[in-house]
């Protein structure tokens, strides 16, 4: 690989992908109250569903990537499970 491939690779690779320095806590949030969000294998709305988290409940935001949809997605841990939720259903 060329040093100019590289160079590019990398820095279109921390473009797409930013890792936080320390996790940190944010809480799910949808409009209905008794409503859940949806932890997915993957950062896309066709992925597989693994757990599908209560409102309100709080989850270990860990790092982001733009997803194909347009959409920031967060990787986050919640139980011990490990993946992935849009941003939309995210707040402080």
């Amino acid at each position: 690989m060329s040093k100019l491939t590289a160079f590019l690779f990398t820095s279109l690779t921390s473009l797409l992908i930013a890792t936080p320095a320390q996790a940190q806590w944010a809480m799910t949030c949808t409009r209905e109250y008794n409503s859940s969000v949806n932890l997915r294998n993957q950062p896309s709305t066709r992925a597989t569903v693994i757990a599908s988290i209560p409102n309100e409940s709080y989850v270990r935001a860990l790092t982001w990537v733009w997803g194909a949809d347009k959409m920031r997605w967060w990787k986050t841990e919640y139980n011990g499970l490990v993946g992935w939720m849009r941003s939309d259903y995210l707040c402080r």
